[in-house]
């Protein structure tokens, strides 16, 4: 008796399933098919049976699954009204204030021994305009940011509230110079609220920030030193942070920006020069306040240690261009092509009233960037995400952010 070659026709959607020709679409007597008439008639009738019920388990496994369906699954709480959100914190600032409060400068600018940890509890309001993290504890919550409460907790207890979160991602925020503690515990919380994020959120908060008396937000460039020196002195830190949010078993969406890759790229690098690969799953890079020729020097290690790394740049950002000529060298978020990182020009869309201060910085928190954002954590990729254009081969990007 003679097997007729076995032909099963699906369509797969989902980057999960084996592709057609995995599994054996279309076979001829020529084919290498598993279920090829060769393969079948030498083998015995009961390993062909277990083949069969093996394939059809896992044909079945790959039902498509529409991509609203997907989105529908991820996103487990719409974000559509005024929400009281955990923000998780791990600080190396030196503790100040009252030890129950999120606000007040409560952790300074000075690095401690010893990391903090704890959750901070924020009022989202459903009315903020999109980068906006206005705070007022005492007026209408449904339109001012406003701090809740805070939970101290250790190391133990952090990584299990990670660990035991229901979603299989969560994301971290390291922000940039001159940020005080309770603003990026505020931005942290925005961007988890703007971009619906099912997973929690954690801010690791390194000691920057400016002597809050007038003479210290006035010495701009005495600031920028000491920040400076904060950021190189986290490496180590935030590398030992970094190993034990791993073990959580999440994947680990890392968002930064301006200065704090001061922090994070050194340790990265190191990280994966030790043999750690693949990590962190969306490297996202916000305005990279940070050499562009150490950049190229890392960039084997830090390719290594991501599943994608997305670099947003702007040349009109006027922060990176005092600090390149404080630094006397280039700095990568001005917009360099780099072999493996999606490089996104986004100075079309850049409004100064969302950065920081009017310099073109701030832009990592506004909607057209959180917008692509959304889609970079989908797994989209670069060039199929909305109003992106491919740059021209002369320019400095890959792509564009269209306006």
């Amino acid at each position: 008796m003679k097997y007729k070659p076995f032909q099963i026709k699906t369509i797969s959607e989902t980057t999960d399933c084996p592709s057609t020709s995995q599994l054996g679409n279309h076979p001829t007597k020529h084919s290498h098919s598993v279920f090829s008439y060769t393969a079948v008639k030498s083998v015995s009738k009961r390993f062909f049976l277990v083949s069969i019920l093996f394939f059809v388990s896992l044909v079945t496994a790959c039902v498509p699954t529409k991509i609203g369906e997907q989105i529908n699954k991820r996103i487990t709480d719409p974000f559509d009204e005024t929400k009281n959100l955990n923000v998780h914190f791990v600080t190396t600032r030196r503790e100040m204030g009252a030890k129950d409060r999120c606000e007040g400068n409560s952790f300074g600018f000075i690095t401690d021994i010893n990391p903090h940890y704890g959750i901070c509890i924020v009022n989202v309001p459903a009315k903020h305009v999109i980068g906006d993290i206005s705070l007022d504890n005492n007026q209408d919550k449904h339109t001012f940011f406003q701090f809740k409460g805070r939970v101290n907790t250790d190391e133990k207890e952090f990584l299990s509230k990670i660990k035991s979160s229901g979603s299989e991602e969560v994301l971290v925020f390291v922000h940039g110079f001159n940020v005080n503690f309770d603003e990026a515990v505020l931005r942290a919380g925005q961007i988890k609220y703007d971009l619906k994020f099912p997973g929690e959120v954690v801010v690791y908060s390194w000691p920057a920030g400016a002597d809050a008396g007038l003479l210290g937000q006035v010495m701009v460039k005495s600031t920028y030193d000491l920040n400076f020196t904060e950021a190189k002195i986290n490496r180590e830190p935030f590398a030992n942070f970094l190993k034990e949010i791993t073990t959580t078993g999440k994947k680990i969406q890392l968002v930064v920006h301006s200065m704090g890759h001061q922090v994070v790229l050194p340790s990265i690098a190191s990280l994966a020069k030790s043999g750690k690969s693949k990590f962190i799953s969306e490297l996202i890079l916000n305005a990279p306040d940070f050499d562009k020729n150490e950049f190229e020097l890392l960039l084997s290690d830090l390719t290594k240690s991501s599943e994608r790394i997305t670099l947003y740049c702007s040349p009109g950002d006027n922060a990176l261009i005092a600090s390149q000529k404080v630094n006397g060298a280039p700095r990568a978020g001005m917009c360099f092509k780099y072999s493996g990182v999606d490089v996104i020009n986004v100075n079309e869309v850049d409004d100064p009233v969302l950065g920081v201060g009017g310099l073109g910085h701030g832009y990592y928190s506004s909607r057209p960037i959180l917008t692509d954002i959304y889609q970079v954590l989908l797994g989209v990729s670069v060039d199929k995400r909305l109003f992106i254009r491919k740059s021209g081969p002369k320019n400095g990007e890959n792509f564009v952010l269209r306006k």
